[in-house]
Parts: C-alpha cells; sequence; structure tokens
C-alpha cells in the first residue's frame, strides 16, 4: 500500500495536449496559493476543475479503467467514485528572482474535514514532456526512500493518499499535470 504504480502511456501526447489546451483556454483558471484555508507558501500553481462533460468524458473513463485495473491488481481498497471531479494543474519557473517558483511542498491529500476525510487513492498524470521543464520532480514517500515518479509523457502515477508527497519547485519552463482523488468508505 505504500509503493506508487506507475501506468506507462496512459494519456496520448496528442491526449495531453488535448487537456493543456483546454487549460489554457478556460477564463476559471485560478491561482493556487493556499494550503488548510490558510495564505501560505506550501503551494504555488494554476488549476482548473474539470466534470465529466461531453468534452471531457473521454478522460473520466480513461481513469476509472485504470483505477479499476491498478486497485484489483495493487491495492484491493474498497472504493466509489472521482467525487471532486478531476483537476488540471501548471506550476511555471519563476519570472524573476522575486517571483516564487511553481511547486506543492510535502503534504497528504488525506484530511480531516470535507472531502478530503474520503480520498483512498491519489492519482497524478504527467502531460507535459519531460523534456520542457527542469525541477518540478513529483516525489512520494515510499517508507521513507522518497521515490521520484518518472517524466515520460502521458504517465500516470496511483499512490494511497495517505503517503506525503510533493511537487519540487519548477526551475525553468511549465511543468502540466492531471490530478485526481478516488474515493471510499474511512480506512479502519
Amino acid at each position: 500500500m505504500t509503493r506508487p504504480c506507475v501506468q506507462e502511456k496512459l494519456l496520448t501526447p496528442a491526449e495531453c495536449q488535448r487537456l493543456i489546451e483546454l487549460f489554457e483556454a478556460s477564463s476559471d483558471v485560478a491561482a493556487a496559493r493556499l494550503a488548510g484555508g490558510v495564505k501560505s507558501s506550501i503551494r504555488k500553481c494554476h488549476y482548473l476543475w474539470l466534470d465529466d462533460t461531453d468534452k471531457t468524458s473521454w478522460v473520466f473513463l480513461k481513469l476509472a479503467g485504470l483505477v479499476s485495473e491498478v486497485n484489483r491488481n495493487w491495492f484491493q481498497f474498497d472504493l466509489e467514485d472521482l467525487r471532486e471531479g478531476l483537476q488540471l494543474i501548471r506550476y511555471d519557473a519563476p519570472l524573476d528572482e522575486q517571483s516564487p517558483p511553481g511547486r506543492y511542498g510535502a503534504h497528504m491529500d488525506i484530511g480531516t474535514t470535507g472531502s478530503t476525510t474520503t480520498r483512498k487513492l491519489s492519482i497524478s498524470v504527467q502531460l507535459s514532456d519531460g523534456q520542457a521543464y527542469e525541477g518540478g520532480a513529483l516525489k512520494v514517500d515510499d517508507e521513507g526512500k522518497g521515490w521520484t515518479a518518472p517524466r515520460d509523457q502521458g504517465t500516470a502515477v496511483v499512490f494511497s493518499s495517505f503517503l506525503q508527497h510533493e511537487v519540487c519547485p519548477v526551475t525553468a519552463g511549465t511543468r502540466y499535470a492531471l490530478v485526481a482523488w478516488v474515493h471510499g468508505p474511512a480506512f479502519r
């Protein structure tokens, strides 16, 4: 339950680009500089929530298939749904020496309030070409080993939501990711 599962080529480069273009064309992109509801330096990125619509149903279906297979073969958790929708995230390198880099400091996705209490699996899909940016590594604490996710475009990483993880500062370029959380009854 503490080792991340990697699914290479979940999305094609064209599908990744389609999601990036959807992100860039949206007027609903928001800046995230919050953690736990208070101003914080833990998170610096832009994000867009995706609902299951005619335009996005294809990616929801791909993730549902991934979750079904990975959970059956790897985690075997009691799961219910993707009740929060999906989130597209953009992490940017700093524009100047005074700007902070895009990042998301060490945190866990499972929480004690709201929808975070039922998160069981976290999913991160690499949308950017790994050569398009520097820094920005996704690191997951695998029993203290500090496992680093592959940067191959279209690769999905699935891990238990109770694992601490982070996105290191982006030092050059832009990193795009698709993230989701699968919910289920509380762990016992």
